[in-house]
């Protein structure tokens, strides 16, 4: 009888057997499964390899399309620049020429449109620039309107090359250079002689001809300049109110100052042999002569000399009083209205301060009405401000340099009757003195005795 142990034994080699017959299949199937794995592994890679690609396919696409829809922007931003700078360059002969063009275009482009036909918009855009470029660098010719100097409408036929632009009547009798300006037409500045000749024969010549055109190399800023100027009393206009009591005030000083000069000119210093003559024949006793020499002498000097003869054989002090109240009675003539050229040259600047502040003031009443972006509506108080300013200058300094000359000149009549009075009063004493010296003591005497009293 079989023990338990040998029982187990073969119990035990009985299970590895059927292990043994196990194993292989099952290995077989575990390799086959891990070929599967492994295949789906790879499907699985693969598979996510082609949704990564997608992915980074698509983030390409989008910012593709992105960066497209930035340049059409950029485009967009580019050609609204490019039209405004268009419409600006456009001399303003070609705005009827062109502004039926540009503002299709423009509506084209501010509408609703879709992006292929704004495109298309910007394409003309651009040829329409080319073509007028061509055009500008070969001249052109075209018919339009332009305004003459007293505004009327001319109808005429315009020639622009490059930056210059000629126009010439229908009829021809109006031919010159034109000029842009706040009008909606431009204006002529008419040629004549044999410029205008010139111009004429260019307008009719044939396609092909040559021809001689005269230009202005300023383009136009010279004709601006022209038509700029103002003449005195468009400037003085300009001044506003207080420019005309300043203009007044400067004629009156002027017109006083020349009568003043020619009265004061008039007046010539006595020669030295009449005073010696006029004291000798005094001397002498010879009144009478010496009268009728005193009258040939112009001015004060005639009446101050007549004055101290006839007072001769009063004595010293009589004919220095007579001759003194003759020389004062001189002073006020001989510098009347020299006081208002004399005001005139201190209130012109205070008037045209006073314009400078009222010019200011006018500005500054704009600015809260209307800002500060129209500049045309800030000029004119400006210019009042300094064009007042520049009157008040311009009338005081002159009337301060004529009032110098013109009180320096009266002065020196003054100063030189003055001289005169004191040589006559001198030569006439130290001559009484040696013929009757007791009489002229007597006289001492007696004035000594007065003026005590």
């Amino acid at each position: 009888m079989r023990t338990k142990n040998e029982l187990s034994l073969e119990k035990l080699k009985a299970v590895r057997k059927k292990i043994q017959d196990e194993k292989i299949p099952l290995a077989t199937k575990l390799s086959g499964l891990e070929r599967d794995v492994i295949e789906k592994r790879r499907v699985v890679e693969r598979l996510q390899r082609l949704r990564d690609n997608k992915t980074v396919g698509l983030n390409s696409l989008k910012k593709e399309v992105d960066g497209r829809k930035n340049e059409v922007q950029f485009l967009s931003t580019l050609s609204n620049d490019f039209l405004a700078n268009l419409e600006s360059r456009l001399h303003v002969s070609e705005i009827d020429r062109y502004q039926q063009q540009l503002t299709k275009i423009k509506s084209v482009l501010d509408g609703e449109e879709n992006e292929q036909a704004k495109m298309l918009s910007r394409l003309e855009l651009f040829n329409l620039s080319l073509s007028r470029t061509q055009e500008l660098l070969g001249g052109t010719q075209f018919s339009g309107q332009a305004l003459d100097d007293n505004g009327k409408v001319c109808q005429g036929s315009f020639v622009l090359s490059g930056p210059l632009a000629y126009f010439k009547e229908k009829d021809g009798t109006l031919v010159g250079l034109t000029q842009s300006g706040r009008d909606l037409k431009p204006r002529i500045f008419p040629l004549e002689g044999a410029k205008a000749t010139a111009l004429k024969n260019f307008f009719s010549l044939e396609q092909g001809s040559e021809g001689t055109l005269h230009i202005d190399p300023t383009l136009g800023d010279a004709v601006k300049v022209a038509a700029a100027e103002d003449t005195i009393w468009e400037h003085v206009q300009k001044g506003g109110t207080w420019a005309y009591p300043i203009v007044i005030a400067a004629i009156l000083a002027v017109l006083i100052s020349l009568f003043k000069y020619f009265q004061l000119s008039k007046i010539s210093d006595p020669r030295a042999a009449s005073v010696s003559d006029i004291i000798r024949l005094v001397n002498e006793g010879e009144q009478e002569a010496a009268l009728k020499r005193a009258k040939n002498l112009k001015g004060p000097f005639s009446t101050m000399f007549s004055a101290g003869i006839q007072c001769s054989n009063e004595g010293k002090k009589m004919v220095d009083e007579a001759m003194y109240e003759e020389l004062l009675a001189t002073q006020p003539k001989l510098e009347s209205y020299l006081p208002i050229i004399q005001v005139t040259a201190a209130t012109a600047p205070l008037m045209g301060l006073l314009g400078t502040v009222t010019g200011m003031i006018k500005t500054f009443k704009q600015i809260t009405l209307f800002g500060t972006g129209d500049a045309k509506s800030l000029s004119e108080g400006i210019s009042e401000a300094l064009i007042t300013t520049e009157l008040g200058l311009i009338a005081a300094i002159p009337s301060l340099v004529l009032y110098a000359i013109l009180s320096r000149k009266s002065k020196a009549i003054l100063s030189e009757m003055e001289r005169l009075s004191s040589l006559f009063l001198n030569a006439l004493t130290k001559k009484k003195e040696k013929a009757d010296p007791e009489k002229d003591s007597n006289e001492n005497g007696s004035t000594d005795t007065k003026e005590t009293d």
